[in-house]
């Protein structure tokens, strides 16, 4: 069987030589497998480039790597060929790569023979099949920034949940696509914008932004009504509960109870034991107030820690200071007392060599006075003894000088360091006045904050207006009310968060009828809807051919809203990152090969001004978007990054890494922050929790795993079924959400107690 094999491959083989060999077409497919995937543009093994001819004959360490019309003097084939103590590709290889068969070493000799000509590659349409029905993992998760909504991307489909109710409320899709998808292949990122109304989704080679769009009423002949409770039941209620009711609603399937009570509350009671399940209280605006004062009271605890810390910093680096000042004040002090001993003894010295000067002058007149000119020896020896003795004294006025210099330059040199010191210590001094005025004023605005957020909650207990009117919604997770003033509201029962309201400024319409027996009814209403169901529709598809090389593994909003930032290129050879105008979809900023492996991750910087990025090259970058220039790069990790995080401050970015490590990076400073450790497999995610130094994680060691910037562990929910992909949470930390390869979508309260898990629908 072999033998037929080979003769198969020989036959076809032969087929292809007898024709002019293509490159792309003959040669590029078993080298690209076996050889390009190990001497490429980025790995580059031994230098040499294996990708286009070209490259091949420029060679690398070991010269050219094939001769036109050679082959057999080329290298790469008898590296091929196992000649010369050459083994290519080598055995146990990280790539997968095999030795090339009788057949393409053939084939790879005739194409060198026939010129090792470069050929034109052909682009081939990529043409995606059908996902099985297993495959379902969840990549991807998004949240809007107030919490209320959460995507996820399984497969090629986009599923959003409402977190108030906890409930699905939409499966995103492109009417183009089949069965519901959102995309042909596989959802790769999501990122909800600033303001909630848009979300972007990245999978193979394109970007979709959906736009959200209010739900309209669906007009019904029948109207459900909630009936009202039984007097026995209500009067169970106001002796259980000690309220008043003022209106009351059953759920449709005589569970539930609802009341508007005289205390301005509505509450929901369990029907067979009359007891309250929760209460209801305040509106969409007070709700997000309050969201505002917790943000406001976190920040300012985040700011507060971090003057403190530069404060502890500066406090450090002054005792430093105190101990050169110290010396360098001894120093001056000790230069200046041996400073006149120097000076005192330079004099003598200088009046040493004048006299010495004086005597070989004087001998040099008397031997010039001679016969002749000429010393005899007895003035010649007096001579040469006078002159030694003027090196000698002219060498000691020398050094006498050189110590007066060098007391004088210590001296100088000690008191530079005293003002420099001085100076330090002078600026660290407003430095430290600043950080505490910092505080001061971040103790003042959280204090007012915490002030505001009391009375905020104390005047939700003294609701004013009376719920005059209560009903359920068909399936219990709605409460409705209508209040005396004309506002109409709905909570979501699972969680008693506000959802909608209406106001009362709608004008209301009079209707008269009359009786058969004369009397008159004049009834005074009006209409209000709220609680419709939102949609999202495809807004726009940015997808120009060639912008986008592979997957588009990150997609993300700047904080204005205005641009989206999108990361990808090309596995194991380029890191691309592309900006849009999201009113456009135009292309304003293309970074190609930013990194040298394709980019995972992206964030702004909560000023918009910086964009963190990751990448398979192991690096985490962080570009400046006006210039494009790159402001920091972080090496450190020893696998992907897969995640970037800037705090709320933008003082600390976070990274996570494949290798199972988190790091936290000084943007002051520029330098390593803390390496985090503590999971077994890649950390596949990461999140600041709000304006807190939490970050919640998400990771393939079964984990979500919430640990502050500096390493400390706050909670771990541990046991997960499968792989965790990505992991956020609300603002305020009462709830985190997951997914992973299960294709469940988790939801946490702060706690760590699973409240809820959503399937595929």
């Amino acid at each position: 069987m072999k033998q037929h094999a080979l003769l198969a491959l020989l036959c076809s083989s032969t087929a292809a030589l007898a024709a002019e060999l293509d490159y792309y077409k003959d040669v590029y497919p078993f080298l690209k497998t076996n050889c390009i995937s190990c001497h490429n543009k980025t790995t580059t093994k031994a230098d040499l480039n294996m990708e286009t001819p070209a490259l091949m004959i420029k060679g690398g360490e070991n010269g050219t790597a094939l001769i036109p019309g050679k082959s057999a003097e080329s290298l790469v084939v008898q590296a091929s060929l196992h000649q010369h103590d050459m083994e290519m590709p080598p055995g146990n290889n990280k790539s997968g790569a095999v030795n090339l068969t009788p057949a393409e070493i053939a084939i790879l000799k005739q194409w060198i023979d026939q010129g090792a000509k470069a050929s034109v590659q052909q682009e081939r349409a990529v043409v995606l099949q059908a996902f099985a029905a297993s495959v379902d993992p969840i990549y991807s998760v998004a949240m809007t920034k107030d919490g209320r909504y959460v995507a996820c991307g399984r497969s090629n489909q986009i599923f959003v949940y409402d977190l108030a109710t906890r409930q699905f409320v939409a499966q995103i899709s492109d009417p183009v696509e089949k069965n519901g998808a959102a995309h042909r292949a596989l959802v790769q990122s999501l990122s909800f914008s600033p303001d909630g109304t848009k979300l972007a989704s990245g999978s193979f080679r394109e970007v979709k932004i959906w736009k959200l769009e209010a739900g309209k009423p669906v007009a019904s002949a029948a109207k459900a009504v909630s009936a009202p409770a039984s007097a026995d039941l209500i009067k169970k209620i106001t002796t259980a509960g000690k309220v008043v009711v003022l209106s009351s609603a059953m759920s449709a399937d005589g569970k539930q109870v609802v009341t508007g009570c005289a205390d301005g509350s509505v509450r929901v009671w369990d029907a067979a034991t009359a007891k309250q399940i929760i209460e209801l209280r305040g509106s969409v605006a007070a709700t997000k107030k309050v969201a505002e004062l917790d943000w406001t009271i976190a920040a300012q605890t985040l700011e507060t820690a971090f003057q403190k810390s530069e404060i502890a910093r500066i406090e450090a680096q002054d005792k430093a200071l105190d101990v050169l000042l110290g010396k360098a004040k001894e120093a001056i002090v000790t230069m200046k007392k041996v400073l006149p001993e120097k000076q005192k003894a330079v004099p003598p010295t200088t009046e040493a060599k004048t006299t010495a000067q004086k005597a070989v002058d004087e001998i040099a007149t008397k031997i010039k006075a001679g016969p002749g000119g000429k010393p005899d020896a007895a003035l010649d020896k007096q001579l040469k003894d006078a002159q030694d003795k003027l090196i000698t004294t002219k060498m000691t006025e020398v050094s006498a000088l050189a110590a007066v210099s060098a007391a004088e330059s210590n001296v100088k040199d000690a008191e530079d360091d005293l003002k420099r010191i001085s100076d330090s210590k002078a600026k660290n001094a407003k430095a430290v006045a600043a950080a505490n005025a910092a505080i001061a004023t971040a103790k003042t605005t959280q204090d007012k904050a915490t002030a505001d957020l009391a009375a905020l909650k104390l005047a939700l207990t003294k609701t004013a207006a009376k719920p005059i009117a209560v009903s359920f919604s068909a399936d219990a997770q709605r409460v409705a009310s209508m209040f005396e003033d004309g506002t109409l509201r709905v909570w979501a029962a699972a969680s008693g968060i506000p959802i909608e309201e209406s106001g009362g400024n709608v004008a209301a319409t009079t209707t008269i009828t009359s009786a058969p027996d004369g009397t008159f009814v004049a009834t005074k209403a009006v209409t209000q809807t709220v609680g419709s169901i939102p949609r999202w529709t495809l807004e726009r598809k940015i997808d120009p051919k060639g912008l986008f090389a592979d997957r588009v593994n990150a997609v993300r909003f700047s904080p204005d809203g205005k641009a989206l930032a999108t990361g990808g290129g090309e596995l194991s050879r380029s890191g691309d990152i592309i900006i849009f105008d999201v009113a456009t979809g135009k292309a304003t900023q293309t970074w190609k090969e930013k990194h040298t492996d394709t980019v995972l991750c992206l964030d702004f910087s909560p000023d918009g001004k910086r964009l963190a990025s990751g990448a398979a090259d192991k690096i985490a970058r962080v570009t400046d978007i006006a210039s494009g220039k790159q402001t920091n790069l972080f090496e450190g990790h020893t696998h992907h990054v897969m995640g970037v995080a800037f705090r709320s401050d933008g003082r600390v970015l976070a990274t996570a890494g494949a290798e199972g490590t988190v790091s936290t990076w000084d943007m002051i400073i520029g330098e390593r922050k803390k390496k985090i450790e503590g999971w077994t497999k890649e950390v596949t995610s990461l999140q600041f929790i709000g304006a807190t130094n939490q970050i919640v994680t998400s990771a393939g060691d079964n984990r979500v795993r919430i640990v502050t910037d500096d390493g400390t562990e706050v909670r771990s929910i541990a046991n997960l079924p499968d792989y965790m992909q990505a992991a956020v949470s609300v603002p305020n930390g009462s709830a985190i959400i997951a997914g992973g390869e299960d294709s469940l979508l988790r939801v946490w309260d702060g706690a760590g107690k699973e409240l809820v898990a959503f399937g595929a629908k």
